[in-house]
């Protein structure tokens, strides 16, 4: 399997390693160093951690629901 670094130094990866990574438009990858190349992982989450944690719900048990940008600052208010 090969890419093409482009002017931007963006690479491609070959759409069977993106499937077999289980990598869509937006998913986060890392690259670390390892003897002579690079690994390219998967990073679970959205990466957006504050919005992870402010709609977190220990007895939730379906994806969280998107919190507001006025809801944040409501929360800020009072604490």
């Amino acid at each position: 399997m090969t890419s093409v670094l482009d002017e931007k130094r963006r690479i491609v990866l070959p759409k069977d390693l993106a499937e077999e990574l289980g990598l869509v438009e937006g998913s986060r990858v890392s690259f670390t160093r390892d003897k002579g190349g690079v690994v390219v992982r998967k990073v679970e989450g959205t990466g957006d951690s504050l919005r992870e944690m402010m709609s977190w719900d220990p007895k939730r048990t379906s994806k969280p629901k998107p919190v507001r940008e006025g809801e944040v600052k409501e929360v800020w208010k009072t604490h």
